[in-house]
């Protein structure tokens, strides 16, 4: 993963002037600096609630939702408060904070919720499928949208759509979890000779060499939106974040607003 040293480093200064012992980590099995409160130390969300603190660099390349709420639920699931560090630039450094209180802000870390149901973000992963294949589509992955759809007293559906068009319908978001082949029109699998059949019915309608000519022959892979009680434990804080960029002094944005950290 790309990180600007720059970037990281006011996160690491921040959590030292608060208070905090701070670990740079070079593995990429977890944030790449973890903070641990001392006795004296000042709360990044809550002033007199100092927790651990999972410091997050960012690139303009992944300020959004596939980048920042699965690292921000990973911090949830650990205790730990999450902040995230923008670079800072001329022309984009306070939107892409701006961003960032968007995505986790309210709603928190959903597109939309309104009476019918949530919208979805779009998240990193594939849609498995019951029979071993995997969701896709015949659209642009960007404008597939994941939603829920109220049609009675019971829990909402969920409908994958493309504009006002529903290409995939399922019973309700846990039925991600077992999702079956019936309901989607297009899937693909590899086969044995490497090759990505993209399948409709039983029958193989295209054949690529890769997931990349796969998506430049508009068939990109249907991608799993994330659900926020799929990713974060039952009783977990999503108000646990802050945002700020190195030219933002000690200034921290939390989902209460802007001050000053330390």
């Amino acid at each position: 993963m790309l990180i600007y040293p720059s970037v990281r480093d006011h996160g690491v200064s921040l959590c030292e002037r608060a208070g905090y012992d701070v670990a740079v980590r070079d593995d990429s099995g977890g944030p790449p600096a973890l903070a641990t409160p001392n006795d004296d130390a000042v709360g990044l969300v809550d002033a007199a609630d100092p927790r651990p603190v999972a410091v997050e660099p960012l690139t303009e390349t992944n300020v959004g939702p596939d980048g920042l709420i699965p690292r921000f639920a990973d911090a949830v699931r650990e205790g730990r408060d999450c902040l995230f560090v923008v670079p800072s630039t001329e022309a984009m450094g306070t939107t892409l904070t701006q961003m960032v209180a968007t995505i986790l802000g309210e709603p928190s870390c959903l597109a939309a919720d309104g009476p019918d149901g949530r919208q979805f973000y779009n998240g990193p992963d594939r849609v498995p499928l019951s029979d071993g294949t995997y969701a896709c589509a015949r659209a642009p992955a960007s404008d597939l949208q994941w939603r829920e759809v109220r049609v009675d007293q019971g829990r909402p559906r969920l409908e994958l759509g493309v504009g006002t068009e529903v290409v995939a319908v399922l019973e309700h978001v846990d039925s991600l979890a077992d999702a079956g082949r019936h309901a989607f029109q297009h899937a693909y699998r590899r086969a044995d000779d490497g090759q990505f059949e993209v399948t409709e019915g039983d029958e193989v309608v295209e054949r690529f060499p890769g997931p990349t000519a796969m998506r430049r022959g508009g068939y990109p892979p249907v991608p799993m939106p994330l659900v926020p009680e799929h990713l974060f434990p039952a009783d977990g804080d999503r108000s646990r974040w802050a945002v700020c960029q190195p030219d933002g002094g000690t200034d921290v944005l939390t989902a209460t607003g802007l001050s000053g950290w330390g």
